[in-house]
């Protein structure tokens, strides 16, 4: 992956017409990011920490036509140090890294791009996957997982967009795990507050944590005692990883585009599923044509 000084995302800041769920929404709960690529739109489902959806959060910036077919959101997290979740975006055409800077409400504040680029020869091989904390500076990082060679990277983040170092976990997933596995999302599944990167099996169901020690370092893996196999994977697709409960343990958030539901297999921080709820609004026919569930984090 070659270093390079990227410019910053441009994009329109237009007025956006209110949601349709109820604007009211605590602090500090996980939120549900959607990306609508006609539109360019950007919003948040804002949630209550029971299931209930009680609020929306349209961004101020869009990314339609023209933005949307080289950018895609890889996912949500803190790039600037201000406690605040941010999207961070990926175009594979020129490599570049930048984030959405938000204020907690709705409004971008600004770009952020990364210091270092993943263009045609590297995007070709190499894939953004994931947002965790994998040197447990509390700083969100980038996972690349390298579907070829099976490596795992990580392009460790200072919090103010500079790339530090890009460090290999010490497993791989290559021909033969990388044509079934697919990485879903990173966050903590056992408990040691350090982050950890799940993958999802759609031929098998399975889904299993790669368990990090915070210096790249895989020491286990932790699979779910539920499945989500054929039947499941052809309708429901996970978003990401973050705790929908308050309990303090990370879940797992899945959306099926047919029916418009989105559920939540709760956790316990062992491996144990002990639910499924579904959110209290939905988004599908009509609405899953255009918007895409695309991250998780607190947007509201």
């Amino acid at each position: 992956m070659r270093r390079k000084i990227g410019a910053v995302l441009v994009a329109v800041a237009v007025a956006l017409a209110s949601g349709t769920v109820p604007a009211q929404a605590a602090a500090g709960n996980a939120d549900l990011l959607w990306h609508n690529r006609r539109t360019g739109e950007v919003g948040a489902w804002l949630t209550d920490g029971h299931g209930a959806v009680v609020g929306e959060n349209r961004l101020s910036w869009t990314c339609g036509p023209g933005c949307a077919d080289q950018w895609r959101v890889v996912g949500g997290g803190d790039f600037n140090n201000d406690f605040t979740s941010d999207v961070l975006w990926h175009n594979a055409t020129t490599g570049e890294l930048s984030a959405w800077l938000l204020d907690g409400r709705g409004t971008v504040t600004g770009a952020l791009a990364l210091d270092w680029t993943c263009g045609p020869d590297c995007a070709s091989q190499w894939r953004a996957v994931a947002i965790g904390d994998f040197n447990a500076d509390d700083k969100s990082d980038v996972v690349w997982h390298n579907a070829a060679t099976g490596e795992v990277a990580v392009w460790l983040l200072d919090g103010s967009g500079h790339v530090t170092g890009d460090p290999r976990l010490s497993w791989t997933c290559g021909p033969g795990c990388a044509d079934r596995w697919e990485v879903v999302g990173a966050g903590d599944l056992n408990e040691d507050s350090l982050d950890d990167l799940l993958w999802h099996n759609a031929t098998t169901g399975e889904v299993s944590a790669w368990l990090a020690n915070g210096r790249q370092q895989v020491t286990g893996a932790l699979t779910l005692d539920w499945t989500c196999g054929p039947d499941c994977a052809n309708q429901w697709d996970v978003v990401g990883v973050n705790d929908f409960n308050n309990d303090f343990k990370n879940d797992v958030v899945w959306h099926n585009a047919g029916t418009g539901e989105v559920a939540t297999w709760l956790l316990d921080g062992s491996g144990h599923v002990t639910g499924d709820p579904r959110l209290s609004a939905r988004c599908g026919p009509g609405c899953a044509n255009d918007w895409q569930a695309v991250a998780t984090g607190n947007f509201g």
